[in-house]
């Protein structure tokens, strides 16, 4: 942003490498997605690598760093009490099963499988498959052993030997752990999923609806509906770093979050309404402080469960703070000394590293915090 303080000289192409949860570079092989047949003959091929999903958490190794059996990591949560412990520093990775792990209950009644494309890095490419375990799906008996990981061949259904068998982490823990690659494919597989639990009945006539397209759209089941296609709705967020004359940052608490958790201004954007427009509303809305310019940024899928966060810069021409008090409960403005005193002194606590406002905070800062 030019001629407002160090940000002048910050380089968004780093930045948006950085961000944890938009670093998808698979394939995603669209041209097959409507071939007869597609998910059953994948199922069949060797090189096919299985991710599972339950809600929003993938499933990784048992005991993997980072990880503790079961658990559902949520510390980003900003309404959440905050757990005593972090997920620490270190590598996760996907727990992958092959197609024939899967094949029985994949392709039983109710199974929801998605194509998430072909890692064209390796030689030769290898497909990727994602399947919710929370379906409904029938109890396999059948022993298997995985050529990764490996899934125990205990009695049960799958659901029930993947929950025993491998840890379950929330994406939003998973994705700073992760290589880009698989936090991609993670981030694709949960999205969708999200999608087809949240839409079970056709919106326009209320009938049920079923997969199709490899996961990626839904068709309506009603005879009278001619066979109509649905695909995943997206919701636009703006989210916005806002600094001032004296290079100062702007971070509200909102009232429905933990009180010492503070972040940038953000909000859905309006039918009919500018991405712009959206920016300087949400700022005057929330915080009575009005903006000139605003800077495009970049963009994050935040698929919890729909939205894609839109990344902004902006000015602030005021500087008097007066908040709802609906929405927002108190704001601030911070000098990057007051921020790194607040955070090592466990005054305020920042988003979550999978997240674009913690990226967005830390690019103004100049370095990592906490």
């Amino acid at each position: 942003m030019a001629g407002h303080g160090r940000w002048a000289e910050l380089d968004d192409a780093a930045f948006m490498a950085s961000l944890p949860l938009a670093q998808t570079d698979i394939d995603y092989d669209v041209e097959r997605r409507g071939e007869d047949g597609l998910i059953e003959w994948l199922l069949g091929d060797a090189a096919t690598r299985v991710v599972l999903v339950n809600g929003g958490m993938v499933a990784v190794p048992r005991h993997a760093q980072g990880a503790s059996a079961g658990a559902l990591f949520c510390f980003n949560d900003p309404a959440a009490p905050r757990p005593d412990a972090t997920v620490p520093e270190g590598a996760l990775s996907l727990a992958l099963l092959s197609g024939a792990e899967v094949r029985a209950e994949a392709l039983g009644d109710g199974a929801l499988v998605i194509y998430l494309g072909l890692d064209r890095a390796s030689e030769p490419a290898v497909p990727y498959l994602a399947l919710d375990i929370s379906r409904p799906a029938p109890a396999v008996n059948a022993a298997h052993v995985s050529a990764d990981q490996g899934i125990d061949g205990a009695a049960g259904s799958l659901a029930e030997r993947a929950l025993r068998d491998f840890d379950w982490v929330e994406l939003r823990e998973f994705a700073p752990c992760a290589t880009p690659f698989e936090s991609g494919i993670a981030t694709t597989a949960v999205a969708l999923a999200a999608w087809h639990a949240n839409q079970r009945f056709c919106p326009a006539c209320g009938a049920p609806v079923r997969p199709t397209l490899s996961g990626w759209a839904q068709t309506c089941t009603s005879p009278n509906d001619a066979g109509r296609l649905l695909f995943p709705r997206i919701e636009p967020a703006v989210i916005t770093a806002i600094v001032d004359d004296a290079d100062r940052i702007l971070l509200q608490n909102n009232a429905a979050w933990r009180k010492k958790f503070f972040s940038v201004s953000a909000g859905f954007v309006e039918a009919g309404e500018s991405l712009e427009h959206a920016v300087r509303r949400e700022a005057r809305e929330e915080v009575g402080v009005e903006l000139d310019e605003v800077r495009y940024l970049g963009s994050q899928p935040w698929p919890f469960p729909a939205s894609i966060m839109l990344g902004f810069r902006a000015h602030a021409c005021s500087t008097e703070v007066l908040v709802d008090h609906e929405e927002v409960g108190s704001a601030r403005w911070f000098t990057r000394d007051e921020l790194r005193c607040a955070v090592e002194a466990g005054e305020l606590e920042l988003p979550g590293r999978a997240s674009i406002a913690r990226h967005m905070i830390e690019q103004w800062y100049g370095e990592s915090l906490g």
